[in-house]
């Protein structure tokens, strides 16, 4: 246990579910992106194992070529999580996701594989090279995520998500271009596709808390 402290008290990973979602900010430059309708690897009913989940690359990877932050995204409406599967298999039920800093060493170590499965991301893209347990903007987001969105949220129809529902393989997975398409997209793709587990209403300020644009930023302080 005091392991699994000392990797969470660094905080932890990529992302979960990282860029995320919504918040009105730019986001941090993001790596080479999954291209458009690109399908995720196929999750395995097995525990994982180096062929079922990749290894996350060394710690000396440095974050990957960057997209200007303003550049278009294929936005994709949240779907179901693939990998629950894969999640079971480290002992975590997908409807109810313990918090972060509660997983055993093993179980933290394949979430994380997970995490950057779902966001296409490297060791690097969340962490401190030379320092996995220092604390970094992205791994305080992917933190809140887990809390917020993972863990609270599920698809309309009842199904649980995870990283891969949002992200699908990308780290940035919003377009902010054009703020006014933007907020219908999000009206429609999560006010009206996610369902939140406490019974209320899914509205925009189940995110926005007070209509706070920029969360983001204030989570990754």
């Amino acid at each position: 246990m005091e392991f699994a402290k000392k990797w969470w008290h660094g905080v932890l990973v990529a992302g979960l579910a990282a860029g995320a979602a919504c918040g009105g900010e730019a986001e941090v430059a993001p790596p080479a992106q999954t291209p458009a309708g690109a399908p995720l690897p196929a999750a395995s009913s097995a525990a994982p194992s180096a062929s079922a989940v990749p290894p996350a690359p060394p710690s000396s990877a440095t974050p990957s070529t960057a997209a200007p932050a303003t550049a278009h995204v294929a936005m994709r409406a949240p779907v179901p999580s693939a990998l629950g599967p894969d999640l079971q298999a480290l002992g975590i039920d997908p409807q109810n996701l313990p918090p972060m800093e509660k997983l055993d060493p093993k179980a933290l170590r394949g979430v994380m594989k997970l995490l950057a499965r779902s966001l296409g991301a490297r060791c690097g893209d969340c962490h401190s090279e030379g320092d996995f347990a220092a604390t970094t903007r992205r791994k305080k987001i992917a933190a809140r995520m887990w809390d917020e969105f993972a863990a609270k949220l599920t698809t309309e129809d009842g199904s649980p998500v995870f990283c891969d529902s949002c992200h699908q393989g990308r780290i940035v997975q919003l377009d902010r271009t054009d703020k006014t398409a933007l907020s219908k997209w999000m009206d429609a793709s999560f006010v009206d596709g996610l369902k939140r587990k406490d019974g209320k209403a899914e509205e925009c300020e189940s995110c926005h808390v007070d209509m706070e644009m920029h969360f983001l930023a204030l989570w990754g302080r």
